[in-house]
This record gives C-alpha cells, sequence and structure tokens, in this order.
C-alpha cells in the first residue's frame, strides 16, 4: 500500500422519508481507485443490535449504498485494501444531506468535517500510533508502559474537555479508549516478551472500573467494550449462566448493554449444553432463567430446536438442501438406508482431507445398505461448486441453503458427521470420520 496514498470520500446523506429507515450512502475518490481497494462498507451501529454490513458497489467513480439509519448517530466506515482494514466511526446524529470528507494519512482513516469527527479520528490515530508503538519497540521500560497504558484515557479525557463534545460522544470515546486501554495491558506480555507477573503494575491500579466507564448506550455500540463485559462477568460465575447473569445485572444498569451481554451468555449456553445428556434438565434450567431476567422467549424456542440431537430425532424439516444445479432435495429421499452424513465447507482444510477417504468408503459400500450424503455448510454456493470441480466430488453432493443444519445440530466444528437410519431418525450423533478406516467400516456393516 502506498503510504502517501490520498482518498477523499464524499459521504451524503440525503433527505429520506421518515418510513423508509434508509439513507444513500455514496463515497466518491478524487483520483482513480488504487487496485490494492478491494471493498468499502458501512455498518450502521444500534443499540439494539440489528447492525447491517451494507457493502457499497462502484458505479462509475463512485461507490454507493442505501444504508439503513443509524438511531445512535454512528456510523463505522471500513475500506479494505490489501487484505487489511482500515476503520473509521463517523457521527451524523441526523439522516441529512451531509458531506464529509474522509482521507487515507497513513494511520488509518480521518474524518475533518465536524469537530465530533475530529476527535472521533484523533482517537482513531492515536489508537493506531499506541499499538505500533506496542508492538514495534520491545524493550520499552516500566515507566514507558505504564505511561503507555494510562495514555488511552487521558488524551480522550483532554479532548472532551478541550472540544466541549456532546455527552453521547464523550461517552463512546472514553468507552473506545478505555477498552484500548484494557487491550493494550493486557497484550504487554506478548508484544514485549515479558512474563505477565514481571509487570509491575496492575491494570486495576491504572484503569478506573469497566462498570465506571461502560455503563450506557454508547459503549454498547463497541463491540469490543460489549465483549470486555461478557468476558468479565463470565469469568466469575463457572458454568452457571444465572451467576453470570447475576453479576451482569447487579453492576449494569444500561439497557442495551444489558441486552447485548445477555444475549451473548444465552448464546454460550445454547452452544456449550449437553443436549443429548440433559435435555428436559437443561430446558427448565433456560426457562427459570429467561422468566428470571425477563429475557425473549427466542432462546427457548432456540434450545427446543436443539432437540434434533438427541437419538431418534427426524431430520430438521426447515433444512433446506440443494443440488449443485439448484434443485431441492427431501432428506426422505433417502429412507430405507441408512445415511451417513459428511458436513463440510469447501474452506476448511481438514474437510477437504477426508474427501478421499470419503470416496473411498462409497466405492466400497455401493449398492449396499448405507448411502453417504456430503452436506456443504458453505455460505458461498460458488465456492462449494469449485471445491466440488476440484476434487472431483461426485454422489450425493448438497448445499445447506440457509445453514441452518449446524446450528440445530449444535455443531462446534467441521467436518462433523452424523448417520441416519432407515427411518430417517437420529442414529449417530458424532459418528466417526471416514479418515479412522477399519473401525467406521466395522461400524457401518453391522448398521441393519
Amino acid at each position: 500500500m502506498k503510504r502517501n496514498l490520498l482518498i477523499l470520500l464524499s459521504l451524503l446523506f440525503v433527505t429520506m422519508a421518515a418510513s423508509a429507515q434508509r439513507t444513500r450512502f455514496e463515497m466518491s475518490f478524487s483520483s482513480t481507485v488504487p487496485a490494492e481497494l478491494s471493498k468499502v462498507y458501512v455498518r450502521p451501529l444500534n443499540y439494539g443490535g440489528e447492525e447491517q454490513t451494507v457493502t457499497l458497489r462502484p458505479k462509475g467513480e463512485k461507490y454507493t449504498a442505501q444504508v439503513p439509519v443509524s438511531e445512535s448517530g454512528f456510523y463505522e466506515v471500513v475500506m479494505v485494501v490489501n487484505n487489511g482494514q482500515w476503520l473509521a466511526t463517523v457521527y451524523s446524529p441526523k439522516a441529512r444531506k451531509k458531506d464529509m470528507a474522509i482521507e487515507f494519512d497513513g494511520t488509518g482513516l480521518v474524518e475533518r468535517s465536524s469537530v465530533e469527527n475530529r476527535a472521533l479520528s484523533a482517537i482513531n490515530t492515536m489508537v493506531y500510533v499506541n499499538n505500533r508503538k506496542l508492538w514495534f519497540n520491545e524493550g520499552l521500560g516500566d515507566a514507558e508502559l505504564k505511561a503507555l497504558v494510562e495514555s488511552y484515557m487521558s488524551v480522550a479525557d483532554s479532548i472532551i474537555k478541550a472540544d466541549r463534545l456532546p455527552a453521547t460522544v464523550a461517552e463512546y470515546m472514553k468507552a473506545w479508549t478505555y477498552t484500548a486501554a484494557q487491550n493494550c495491558y493486557t497484550s504487554i506480555p506478548r508484544a514485549q516478551k515479558r512474563k505477565a507477573k514481571e509487570i509491575p503494575f496492575t491494570k486495576e491500579e491504572l484503569l478506573p472500573s469497566a462498570a465506571e466507564v461502560l455503563d450506557n448506550e454508547s459503549a454498547a455500540l463497541i463491540s469490543s467494550a460489549v465483549q470486555h463485559v461478557y468476558s468479565a462477568v463470565s469469568a466469575v460465575g463457572g458454568i452457571e449462566i444465572d451467576a453470570m447473569l447475576e453479576t451482569l445485572y447487579d453492576e449494569y444498569e444500561c439497557e442495551a448493554l444489558r441486552n447485548k451481554v445477555s444475549a451473548m451468555l444465552l448464546n454460550r449456553f445454547l452452544t456449550r449444553h449437553n443436549y443429548a445428556m440433559d435435555f428436559d434438565g437443561g430446558l427448565e434450567y433456560l426457562k427459570g432463567v429467561v422468566e428470571k431476567y425477563d429475557l425473549s422467549d427466542k432462546y427457548v424456542d432456540e434450545y427446543l430446536k436443539h432437540k434434533a440431537v438427541l437419538v431418534g430425532a427426524d431430520f430438521p424439516a426447515e433444512v433446506v438442501l440443494e443440488t449443485p444445479d439448484g434443485k431441492i432435495v427431501d432428506f426422505s429421499t433417502f429412507k430405507g438406508k441408512y445415511v451417513y452424513v459428511d458436513m463440510w465447507a469447501s474452506w476448511c482444510g481438514p474437510c477437504c482431507r477426508e474427501v478421499p477417504h470419503l470416496q473411498a468408503l462409497e466405492k466400497e459400500f455401493e449398492g449396499g445398505n448405507v448411502v453417504f450424503v456430503s452436506v456443504s455448510t458453505d455460505a458461498d454456493a460458488d465456492s462449494w461448486k469449485a471445491k466440488l470441480k476440484e476434487l472431483d466430488m461426485h454422489g450425493n453432493q448438497l448445499h445447506d441453503r440457509d445453514g441452518n443444519l449446524s446450528q440445530i445440530l449444535n455443531v462446534g466444528g467441521i467436518p462433523f458427521f452424523v448417520v441416519y437410519d432407515k427411518e430417517g431418525k437420529l442414529h449417530t450423533y458424532g459418528a466417526l470420520r471416514p479418515s479412522m478406516g477399519e473401525p467406521l467400516k466395522k461400524f457401518l456393516k453391522e448398521l441393519e
């Protein structure tokens, strides 16, 4: 990337009907679009978490898209160059016509059209410079490291005081720099090649508590801030989600923050619970937690979907399986045979290494009691089709069109294998993989 590259982008917010709740972003470049630039996109930051990333498409000399209006007024603009990301948070509290010039100055994206955006850009630059100092200057002394950690929030405080920023922007900057300072401190051992016990100061000595800085709606907009609160409360609850939520509700009052962290905690429970071992007990426990904290019933609904992991459960009816030429295949098509299902993806190296072993199994068991079905979990069907050709894959090759199967079957990693019986009911959850050789062959031959 050319460090002297100067890119001017104009973000034009066009007046819109209130009911539409979308505004038009237009980014135009003052010079030829560099070959290194592969993507530009915008993400409105919302308190409720419904944040849709919108890719801006090239149209002549501009990049443009209809973007949902941010309820908070904050938008994250991302420029992808040479597989690296450059981010800028911009503030525009109303969906009105507004010009913004975003400049790449070698340390990030900078926007100077308003006092709020100049302040946010200054923080963006400061975080970049501090990170480089930490990671590219090995051998920093204790005093230098301490000053570095403290500088994040002190710089933010100085800018806020000098510019008399609105409370919302000030809170956002404080939350941003607080989490950046936390990350700086925890990165010291790796960045400086030192043992953690050798650091003569603690982050508690340098920084206020998380609840003092992050208990507000602005902090709820920042993924790293939400993640920090999640990590803190999940560390004190052991395996009990109820204890984690109790800590969250005791220490934080902001509803937006509570909702986002609660969602992470509940999703943690949904992905880690052993449904096969204790389905009914887990369901009652979850219902109690949802009722106690007045959470959405969607978590109970999601839990019930995982009944599909129990032996004897039908293949999930909501899963849509599609052939490479776009035809829908009903799983009941395979009734009358045991079905060995391979869940894989084109980008998964271990998955692809199983393919030759799976193809050998298919040949060996051809015409027998077992059929083999490979279900791609790829988000991009084109990548799946390309990999089929590359690996010369044959037989029953299907694509999970809506990406539901892995979630419903609570699959934590792929490749993953399950076996359904002749009636289409789950026989084995987490079956042996093809490369296991004789143990798997013995298992398959014993199926009747």
